[in-house]
């Protein structure tokens, strides 16, 4: 079987799963409507009450969670190509906590969170930005540029800081907005509306889409920094161009879902073993599976509990933290 069909039987499949996971998901919850429910609404035989529990609530948390998983996959996947670094991704180089660190400022100054509005994804794809740019600089060398080992330690290391000073942070809160903040930070998918989805929305697609455009420079990134500069790729100002992109993917998915971690380290790494290294097959899988999988998270925590909602982001780690050791055993 050639790539291309592998590549497209793999995607259909995946999609189809997507397909059954949204169903399910569309008749879970504290309020079980069941499928002669979903149907009647699809047709549009639904009641008011229907309406508004399927239109207002679970529908946006959908596509909330196939937007940042799809999202936080893609920047996890060149964050690694970049670095050329695979147990690297957004959380690990402190990209989350930097921006969770603007969020929690912000929250801190606000006075809590009914009074952010709209204000979360700007001021947390500043932070995003920011604790990239301070990554990058600590990291950089004037003889060797900036060595993907050393960003990935000063990266943890960083996101470790940043960690205990949102923790500090959390004691100027009252116990309602430190419970929104511990639930944040655990990724809840808060964000569970169409205002949020609208404002996030386009900042997501200008980045899939500059993305999308460097996946020749991605693909020279493939073959060693040496051989990518033969080709004329500028490595620095890749380096830049793209982990910023990544960082403004990640920041903005961080902001309207919380702390949601390992959907950048996992899925590229499973892209590549299903499909090979190839940008134009491996990053669109990636993004797949990063959407397939954070819903699964949502679906599975939704069946477990329907009183109280379990982050997907315990769920996410669940599987993610194992992964990420057996990564670092592998890596020698």
């Amino acid at each position: 079987m050639s790539k291309t069909s592998r590549f497209t039987s793999w995607m259909l499949g995946l999609l189809g799963l997507t397909l059954i996971l949204i169903i399910i998901n569309l008749n879970t919850g504290s309020m079980a409507l069941g499928p002669q429910a979903l149907l009647a609404w699809l047709t549009g035989h639904g009641t008011a009450t229907q309406t508004l529990v399927l239109l207002n609530f679970r529908l946006p948390r959908i596509v909330l969670a196939l937007l940042v998983g799809c999202a936080l996959a893609v920047a996890g996947s060149v964050i690694q190509t970049v670095t050329q670094n695979p147990m690297a991704d957004s959380s690990l180089l402190g990209i989350n906590n930097g921006a969770g660190l603007a969020v929690m400022a912000l929250m801190v100054t606000a006075g809590g969170a009914t009074s952010l509005g709209m204000r979360l994804p700007i001021i947390a794809l500043i932070g995003a930005w920011l604790s990239t740019l301070l990554v990058f600089l600590l990291a950089y060398k004037p003889t060797q540029g900036i060595p993907p080992k050393r960003l990935l330690l000063i990266g943890v290391a960083l996101s470790g800081c940043f960690s205990a000073v949102m923790v500090l942070m959390t004691l100027k809160l009252s116990p309602d907005n430190y419970q929104f903040v511990m639930n944040w930070l655990a990724g809840s998918l808060w964000g569970t509306n169409w205002a949020y989805i609208g404002w996030a929305l386009p900042w997501l697609l200008i980045g899939l889409g500059l993305i999308a455009w460097q996946l020749p420079v991605l693909d020279a990134f493939n073959l060693g920094n040496e051989r990518a500069q033969a080709l004329g790729v500028n490595l620095k100002h890749q380096q830049l161009l793209l982990i910023g992109v990544a960082a403004m993917l990640a920041g903005v998915s961080v902001a309207i879902s919380g702390g949601i971690s390992f959907i950048g380290l996992i899925t590229p790494n499973l892209a590549r073993r299903l499909i090979g290294s190839r940008q134009h097959f491996q990053l669109p899988l990636a993004a797949v599976l990063g959407s397939c999988l954070l819903l699964a998270a949502d679906t599975v925590g939704k069946l477990i509990t329907t009183t109280t909602e379990l982050p997907v982001g315990v769920l996410v780690a669940l599987i993610g933290a194992p992964y990420f050791i057996y990564m670092l055993i592998r890596s020698h």
